[in-house]
């Protein structure tokens, strides 16, 4: 099925419903856990563009870039699950198969901490570069890794970037019950004649504005601004129609010490309030499938 634009969505008459807890706005931390899977010149013949500071000025290694990666790894990804823990809050990694088999002992820690592993692909890879045969084939085998690794089967996906096939192709996969390679709502939304149910994710709200070449963000304050802003819009928004919020971090932006006290103060921030849900995306998905069942598509 060739991808289909909508430009209507609910439009004025979105659905009324309460979130569980009766809540009027559900809010999805989203970790984008990564890190060892990026673009490598010698691995995939690409040099890594994000990060810290900008590319080399030729296609050879970047070992300095590298070694930012590793931070994630080493350091970082311990730190925000520490934070977690103390705020007891639940969060969606969407993690690649590649950076769970990196370090198995982090993979462990993320899901029994309770917490939800998202497939993100084998590698950090664009799908649209590939075949339909080919992404297929990359997409089996992340399901395989997670399930091996993880002892579960990943039930969301984001590419990052797919192709107009990787909504079909995850939809032939029996355990995905949702896509988040979306970001044009509010709400989740069922897509197409099968009804796949599409949780949208968020391109503003997230920390990745802090690297080159975005460089929007430049202070932990900064960014808590931009995060406190969205929600309060939303949190009034959500008294007439509930609302779905998602914050984007990765484990080598957030998992920095000048940098996550801004999830941290997010957090505190969003407890303050009456009528707020934080979730899983699996969680928001299974309540959306059992509360709405595809009257949307």
């Amino acid at each position: 099925m060739v991808y289909v634009r909508d430009f209507r969505g609910y439009g004025e008459s979105p659905p009324d419903f309460r979130w569980p807890g009766d809540s009027t706005l559900a809010i999805s931390l989203v970790v984008n856990f990564e890190e060892g899977a990026e673009h490598s010149y010698p691995v995939d013949g690409i040099v890594e563009t994000i990060g810290e500071f900008g590319p080399p000025d030729d296609r050879v290694r970047d070992v300095g870039m590298e070694s930012v990666y590793e931070y994630a790894q080493r350091v970082g990804i311990w730190r925000m699950l520490e934070l977690f823990r103390a705020k007891g809050v639940k969060s969606t990694f969407f993690a690649t198969a590649t950076s769970l088999l990196l370090n198995p002992d982090a993979a462990r820690r993320i899901v029994s901490d309770g917490h939800e592993i998202c497939d993100h692909g084998y590698r950090w890879t664009e799908l649209y570069r590939m075949s339909h045969d080919k992404e297929l084939e990359e997409i089996r085998k992340s399901v395989e890794v997670i399930q091996k690794v993880t002892g579960k089967p990943p039930v969301g996906f984001y590419a990052r970037e797919p192709s107009e096939n990787t909504l079909d192709i995850v939809q032939s996969f029996e355990n995905f019950i949702y896509d988040s390679d979306a970001y044009n709502d509010d709400l989740p939304y069922y897509y197409g004649q099968n009804g796949f149910l599409i949780l949208p994710y968020t391109p503003d709200v997230n920390d990745f504005h802090f690297l080159y070449p975005m460089n929007r963000f430049s202070t932990s304050t900064e960014f808590f601004e931009y995060m406190k802003d969205s929600f309060d819009v939303l949190y009034e928004e959500s008294k007439r129609k509930p609302k779905m919020m998602s914050v984007g971090t990765h484990v080598r932006i957030t998992g920095r010490p000048g940098r996550i006290k801004a999830l941290a103060r997010f957090i505190d921030y969003v407890k303050e309030h009456q009528g707020v849900w934080i979730a899983t995306r699996e969680e928001i998905a299974r309540f959306w499938l059992s509360n709405f069942p595809r009257l949307h598509a």
